[in-house]
């Protein structure tokens, strides 16, 4: 194969009239073949292998959300037998990290949760909208009430007919109302003065099942 020589004198194939001994190849034809023979390789390379992503967690569709098994609710409240600690999530810069923007993810809702606690201090609120779903969860953490006995104390007091008692990843709860529901109310005992409360609400009227299936993520991340 002959390469275009490009020197000082004319273009020829195979030589170039530098100006001097014929045949013989200057410095700048030889800079020539070797840019025609790197384009002539660089068109021989393989292409370069598409980047993969990986694979993302789709939300919680309505179909994954898992009914909740609930009760009657008793005479009394149910002991808390298993007390657990949620003061590391009592300031406004934590509580939202009861769940983490990866699992709001994986439930539809916005990553980025918006804090705020109340006047008085006495409970702390995360609020996770979803704007491309029909789903928002506000979750409060009363770091020194006993909300749980309160709530189902409540309930009681009211009838307990749309009330029922509910395990929450082992931590006895009171879910206001049972599905199809468009909002829901779920209010779980941590300990003797702690508790969560989840508000859900959901267009595919499943509010309880998605505020039972935060709670629960929640008191998972507490226990480790």
């Amino acid at each position: 194969m002959r390469f275009p020589l490009c020197g000082r004198g004319k273009v020829e194939y195979g030589r170039i009239d530098d100006g001097g001994d014929p045949g013989v190849i200057g410095l700048s034809a030889k800079r020539a073949i070797c840019v025609v023979i790197a384009g002539v390789l660089a068109g021989c390379a393989p292409a370069p292998s598409e980047e993969t992503t990986a694979p993302t967690t789709p939300p919680a569709t309505t179909s994954s959300l898992a009914a909740p098994v609930v009760t009657p609710l008793p005479p009394v409240p149910a002991p808390i037998a298993r007390p657990l600690d949620a003061s590391r999530y009592a300031t406004e810069d934590t509580v939202c990290d009861l769940l983490t923007d990866t699992q709001a993810g994986e439930f539809g809702l916005e990553g980025a949760g918006n804090p705020y606690n109340s006047s008085d201090g006495s409970l702390l609120t995360c609020n996770r909208n979803a704007f491309d779903t029909e789903r928002d969860v506000e979750y409060n953490l009363w770091p020194a009430s006993d909300v749980f006995a309160a709530q189902f104390g409540d309930r009681r007091r009211q009838g307990g007919d749309d009330a029922f008692l509910v395990d929450v990843a082992g931590q006895p709860a009171v879910v206001n109302g049972s599905d199809p529901q468009p909002a829901c109310l779920v209010t779980v005992g941590l300990a003797d003065r702690q508790g969560i409360e989840v508000l859900a609400s959901d267009g595919g009227d499943l509010a309880c099942a998605l505020a039972v299936a935060v709670a629960e993520r929640m008191v998972r991340n507490l226990t480790g």
